[in-house]
């Protein structure tokens, strides 16, 4: 298993396991709000606006479209995205500097700056071992083949 180390806000420091070494009962409770997300209509239109305007990542848009695209989503999507930045820090922090352990409740006492950051670090990838809704054209597919939107 690798662990690196990686500066957070001041002195701080946090452990981070590979993307690769997350065991599967961290990564389960993330792919089920992926699942979730993936089923909420408001986050869906967000998700494809975003796509039709080009946006690969957040640093594409500014910070009056990215109140915009939260206040589209809803409450029960925008909580969703909190639970799941929450689920990603805690799936690959193995530890930190702080004084109290690594735990879902703790992640809120940190302070701001470091929870920003982790935030951004933990999500590098994050996805890319989520639900794939990809047509499928192949043969043997259960839809067989699914290229009515392909």
């Amino acid at each position: 298993m690798a662990i690196h180390r990686h500066q957070l806000s001041g002195r701080a420091w946090a452990d981070l396991r590979d993307p690769s070494d997350v065991s599967e009962r961290l990564r389960r409770p993330v792919r089920a709000i992926q699942m979730k997300l993936a089923q909420n209509p408001a986050f869906a239109g967000v998700v494809k606006d975003a796509q039709d305007k080009g946006v690969k990542q957040m640093d594409d848009i500014d910070e009056s479209d990215a109140l915009k695209m939260a206040q589209d989503m809803g409450d029960e999507a925008f909580a969703l995205m909190d639970d799941l930045n929450d689920r990603l820090i805690l799936s690959r922090v193995a530890g930190w500097s702080f004084d109290f352990e690594v735990s879902l409740d703790t992640l809120q006492d940190l302070p701001g700056p470091a929870y920003d950051k982790l935030k951004e670090i933990c999500a590098e990838g994050a996805l890319e071992g989520g639900p794939d809704f990809t047509p499928s054209t192949e043969q043997e597919s259960p839809t067989a083949p699914s290229t009515a939107s392909a």
